[in-house]
């Protein structure tokens, strides 16, 4: 038993954290006034006490690299986000339904890209407009990966003849093989890069036309 171990006249402040420095501190007054007041015919076990130090300088060996680790870390966070600057004034692809529209020229209709899982034999573009007609129209055997394509590229238009070109569409998609689970399938969106802002989780991107996002938003990074 340790009597008036807390009749410490001191600071009272003094040990009270919660970090392994100061759990040291507070357990080496406990032990020092242990030791002080111990029965001579009953003394302390040394290998507890030698256990007890040793898990002490554990825990302050991981706090110190738990630590160094976080400042790693927020360097790291820092680096990234001054070269993502870069990108200010590029254009990029995120995730979301596309819009775009025919040409009323010889020149070729909107391109719209699109991120599929797996090879697909076949793609359903539905394009709807602002008054929300849809129309579907087909790609046929379509690789993995980011692709792009031209509202010309689509074939067998439902209903039809088809969607009238003088007007805006937002096309979505959905991915078919004969045989298997239907392959996972995104719209891209292209947006322009207006700003970038550096924070301690990472860098985030303003763009033109869409709310801020984050880095790991981005699916493609055009010239």
């Amino acid at each position: 038993m340790i009597p008036n171990v807390n009749n410490d006249s001191g600071n009272k402040d003094e040990g009270q954290g919660n970090s392994a420095s100061d759990l040291s501190a507070s357990f080496l007054k406990l032990l020092v006034a242990q030791m002080q007041n111990q029965d001579p015919t009953n003394p302390m076990d040394n290998n507890q006490l030698t256990a007890q130090l040793a898990q002490f300088s554990t825990a302050a060996g991981v706090e110190k690299l738990n630590s160094a680790m976080g400042n790693v870390q927020a360097l790291m966070a820092q680096l990234g986000g001054m070269g993502t600057a870069a990108w200010v004034g590029r254009s990029i692809l995120i995730e979301g339904d596309p819009q775009v529209s025919f040409s009323d020229g010889e020149e070729e209709s909107g391109t719209f890209s699109f991120l599929l899982g797996e090879d697909a034999e076949t793609v359903t573009v539905t394009l709807t407009d602002a008054e929300g007609n849809a129309y579907t129209a087909q790609l046929k055997g379509v690789k993995s990966g980011v692709k792009t394509f031209s509202l010309d590229d689509l074939q067998n238009f439902q209903p039809e003849p088809g969607p009238p070109q003088d007007r805006e569409y937002t096309l979505t998609f959905d991915a078919k093989n004969p045989e298997g689970d239907p392959p996972k399938i995104s719209g891209l969106m292209q947006e322009q890069v207006q700003g970038v802002t550096i924070t301690p989780d990472g860098a985030v991107l303003h763009l033109l036309n869409h709310e801020p996002i984050r880095i790991g938003d981005v699916v493609v990074i055009q010239k």
